[in-house]
């Protein structure tokens, strides 16, 4: 074996700590070797997530062979490694997966079921567990004891726990007495039976008549009548951060809730009590319509206020509709008061009475949506048929102190169901009218959104595994208005890129001066908000969530497709489908706002779903404007300071951004200086691209130490697959990174062979064995290709290379690695030949370094073997769906100012399951659970 005659090379050191002293130089016989990366610890963290479904295919240039990989992945999460150079200790949990296995160049995620003559001899890197596809007979492995402890985002880690705001079910349950009647303070409701819907898990109480009603949420014991909001919060659990607020909610008893006056809170009374509202009763409907503006909703605490506020008279409402259908004649007034705006041409200011028909509107439909069947749901909202004396209730709009209020005959008369008008209705004012042109516009679209997306949250309160026709009005807007997808996807881009501020508070005095009071306690919303904007990408995504659902749902996918730049060439852009805006404008915003979830999330979905997009970020000449940021929160997300489900879509991005050999080029080339926020090391000057193969081998690192996700380090490893061909003048500390990764990999992998050898186990067949061989195959590659395409600009990795050389001799022998192996000790042995011809004595870290750099320049290349090239491409399963629609429900739960009860966002289920570890994410197969050694 060559003697190493390399001397110690210091590691830069942390902007924490001082400079550790100069090392003696060695004797040439015993020669310490390079500094190895420091350690890190960190804090111990349970996480764990329910993957998105996705395929990377991997292209070999050579003989265009190509295959692709496709996988469920999940995890399991043992207790925490530090990172080091060795892993104690990895688990994983198991799915059934679709392996695609052949013997040419192919990436999988395999297990050790798959026979060994299916697998590839070499370029096979198997990255987690394959199971036989269930489709072809195979049966999948399944076990009762064990569950799969998954979730679509979120840390679930809390130091601090803080206790559950109380739910409207609960409130409602803590009025509640089996068998009791319900006092709201205005009106009795006395149920007469009680029958369970099956579809939410509630037992719903009905009218003598039988009619659809109100329904209340069943809880594990009856609270006491005398139970306070406070005492029922004690008993909460703590939320994971993926599902709380973006703002606090301050738990209150109902006496200090004042965010409704008392003329709004009787006229809610009225229209929730057994009073039946004439359509021509015009006095009736100003007193509630016209009497007072109710307050715009733009805070988590008045969210929470005004459900807490109107819980017991939407009771009340429920059980007296039946009979007085003032619910739907509240429908009938709303669908009035838009087609007044539509007469108008959306111009001019939205007189309070249609806002607050709007406000009503949505208040009580997200009551019902959560307490009743879809049958129920739509039965209550679209009421019976009206008889011919109803009809000529409806004798038009008419004025009374100002305001205009009554029905249109036309409403009346119009086949279509109210659902579908009032959809129609809703587009025509998201389309048409300026909510810059006053501030009560700009109010009264804000709650457009806001009831759209109350209309949609059926999808919340179901679970994931439930038929999709169960959402009325979301399948109302996939199915019956495809046809203004582009229209409506254009528009709400528009408001995202528009960012139009909130306008100063309206309203009446007491409560402009009660949000002021309130805005100092740090909950409303600041004065840089933009409502609109945020609202119009949450509603877009979770119209482009919904493609994979039902095949004919894909009309906005296909309009995302079909965005050009209105700057670049329309030559070829004529076709009539082409729909243009700003790309400039686009990007802009997301750079300014890619700490945002949801913006994080529209980056993806453009990039994903829009090659003019794609070209355009990619051919920026600022990369690092996009490119930096998003490398720091992934820096930051594998410790947690970054809901997990954004990490994942971060990755994916950075995966589709290093399929571009031009951008893999490019960061090479832009020199960043000291980031204060990577305090790993302080590196004063390094590349984009060096920083960005540092931050990805790290976060494999933590991964295979903290998370054991293989999600992670197989998109981490896909990444540094494809940039491997372009990495160039190497940091010191980045390649020493690189090679040390290779140590954790190959040792964890000789642990794992010597183990099964000593136990007489089927070593080639294993599972974990194969797992770490495939792993270290990949690494070897990543490596390989760097110094098959890169050599004379890496002389730093040669030097690391050569200070690790004999931890690659182990692997000479071995059939699966001899390859690669072969190729890098060739390059080893060349530069070691250099630096003993040298006659360096003592040698140091710069004269074996120029040693090195004026060896390169007569290097040899055809000492070493042409491997094809390894590239990896992204594209979504068709099950994707299965981690998109939850997490974008997520973003709506925390970031809208709608109040949903927890507890009956079923969609939601899998946060509830990696906190409590009680169930199955429904809908998704379970495996059993496999451990690593």
């Amino acid at each position: 074996m060559t003697t190493n005659l390399l001397p110690e090379r210091a590691s830069p050191s942390s902007p924490s700590s001082p400079s550790p002293p100069a090392a003696s130089p060695p004797s040439s016989q015993s020669l310490p070797a390079l500094a190895s990366v420091a350690q890190v610890h960190h804090q111990s963290q349970d996480l764990s997530s329910t993957l998105p479904l996705h395929r990377i295919e991997l292209s070999s240039t050579p003989g265009n062979s190509t295959a692709s990989l496709n996988a469920d992945l999940g995890q399991d999460i043992a207790a925490p490694v530090p990172v080091a150079t060795d892993i104690a200790h990895v688990d994983t949990n198991t799915y059934t997966g679709r392996p695609v296995l052949d013997t040419s160049h192919r990436y999988s995620i395999g297990h050790a079921t798959t026979p060994a003559s299916a697998r590839p001899v070499r370029n096979s890197v198997s990255l987690g567990h394959i199971y036989p596809n269930p489709s072809s007979g195979a049966a999948s492995a399944s076990n009762a004891g064990q569950r799969r402890r998954s979730h679509f985002g979120g840390q679930i880690s809390i130091l601090t726990p803080t206790p559950e705001v109380p739910s409207a079910g609960q409130i409602a349950n803590t009025l509640t007495n089996a068998g009791r009647s319900v006092s709201t303070g205005f009106h009795t409701f006395a149920p007469d039976f009680v029958s369970h819907d099956s579809e939410h898990g509630n037992s719903a109480y009905h009218s003598g008549q039988h009619s659809p009603s109100f329904s209340i949420s069943s809880f594990s014991g009856i609270l006491p009548a005398s139970a306070s909001i406070s005492n029922i919060a004690a008993t909460g659990q703590a939320k994971p951060p993926a599902l709380e607020h973006r703002h606090p909610i301050a738990v209150k008893d109902f006496d200090s809730i004042h965010i409704l006056g008392q003329a709004q809170q009787t006229a809610i009374k009225t229209l929730c009590s057994s009073r039946v509202l004439s359509r021509i009763d015009t006095i009736g409907w100003f007193s509630i319509l016209g009497a007072q503006k109710f307050p715009n909703i733009n805070t988590s605490q008045d969210a929470y206020d005004i459900e807490m506020a109107t819980t017991c008279m939407a009771i009340e409402f429920g059980a007296n509709n039946a009979q007085t259908q003032n619910f739907n004649s509240l429908i009938l007034q709303l669908l009035s008061q838009i087609k007044l705006i539509k007469e108008q041409d959306y111009k001019g200011d939205i007189p309070s009475h249609a806002y607050n028909a709007m406000f009503l509107t949505r208040i009580f439909l997200n009551h019902f949506i959560s307490h009743l069947s879809s049958t129920d749901l739509v039965a209550s909202f679209e009421g019976s048929d009206l008889s011919a004396e109803a009809q000529l209730e409806a004798r038009g709009v008419v004025s009374f102190k100002g305001c205009r209020l009554g029905v249109d005959q036309s409403i009346v008369e119009d086949p279509r169901s109210y659902g579908e008008q009032l959809i129609q209705g809703i587009i025509g004012i998201i389309l048409n009218l300026d909510a810059g042109s006053s501030p009560s516009a700009y109010e009264f679209y804000e709650e457009t959104l806001n009831l759209v997306i109350v209309m949609s949250s059926t999808q919340l309160q179901l679970p994931s595994s439930e038929p999709s026709d169960k959402n009325y009005f979301l399948n109302l807007v996939l199915e019956k208005f495809s046809h203004v997808a582009d229209q409506l996807t254009l528009r709400l881009l528009w408001n995202f890129t528009d960012q139009r501020p909130s306008p100063p508070l309206t309203g009446s005095l007491v409560y402009s001066a009660y949000s002021y009071l309130f805005a100092k306690a740090g909950s409303s919303i600041s004065s840089e908000a933009h409502p609109i904007a945020d609202r119009s990408v949450l509603v877009l995504l979770l119209l482009l969530s919904q493609a994979k659902l039902n095949p004919s749902w894909d009309a906005f996918k296909k309009s995302i497709r079909t965005v050009r730049d209105e700057r670049g060439s329309m030559a070829d852009d004529q076709k009539e489908e082409t729909i243009f805006t700003s790309f400039r404008k686009i990007f802009h915003v997301i750079c300014q706002q890619i700490h945002c979830e949801e913006v994080c999330l529209l980056l993806h979905v453009l990039l994903v779903e829009n090659t003019y997009f794609r070209t355009y970020v990619l051919s920026r000449t600022d990369p690092e404007t996009l490119y930096l940021p998003i490398l720091r929160m992934v820096y930051e997300g594998v410790e947690g300071k970054t809901n997990y489900s954004q990490v994942y879509v971060l990755l994916v991005i950075l995966l589709l951004f290093s399929q571009d050999d031009v951008f893999n080029e490019s960061i090479q080339k832009i020199t960043m200086t000291y980031q204060p926020w990577f305090t790993e090391r302080l590196l004063k000057s390094i590349s984009l691209g060096g920083l960005a193969t540092a931050i990805i081998i790290r976060t494999i690192q933590y991964n295979l130490a903290q998370h054991k996700d293989v999600y992670f380090h197989t998109n981490s490893l896909a990444i540094l697959a494809n940039m491997s061909n372009s990495l160039q003048d190497m940091h010191p500390y980045v390649s020493q990174r690189l090679v040390t990764l290779f140590d954790i990999v190959a040792r964890r992998y000789q642990k794992l062979v010597t183990k099964k050898t000593q136990q007489d186990e089927d070593v080639e067949n294993n599972a974990d064995v194969i797992i770490y061989g495939d792993m270290v195959i990949l690494v070897l590659e990543i490596i390989n290709s760097t110094l098959t395409h890169k050599l004379k600009a890496n002389p730093q990795l040669v030097y690391s290379l050569l200070h690790k050389q004999e931890m690659f001799a182990v692997f000479r022998n071995d059939l699966k690695f001899k390859d690669l192996i072969h190729n890098i000790e060739q390059a080893v042995n060349y530069f070691q030949q250099k630096v003993s011809e040298a006659n360096i004595n003592p040698p140091t870290p710069e004269e074996v370094a120029l040693v090195i750099q004026n060896a390169s320049r007569t290097w040899p290349p055809n000492l070493m073997k042409t491997f094809p090239d390894i590239k990896f491409e992204y594209e979504e399963e068709q099950q994707s769906n299965e981690f998109f629609c939850p997490y974008v429900w997520s973003l709506l739960y925390r970031n809208t100012f709608v109040y949903w009860d927890e507890e009956k966002a079923k969609i939601l289920h899998d946060y509830r399951v990696v906190m409590n570890d009680e169930h199955a994410f429904e809908g998704v197969p379970t495996g059993s659970q496999s451990v690593l050694p």
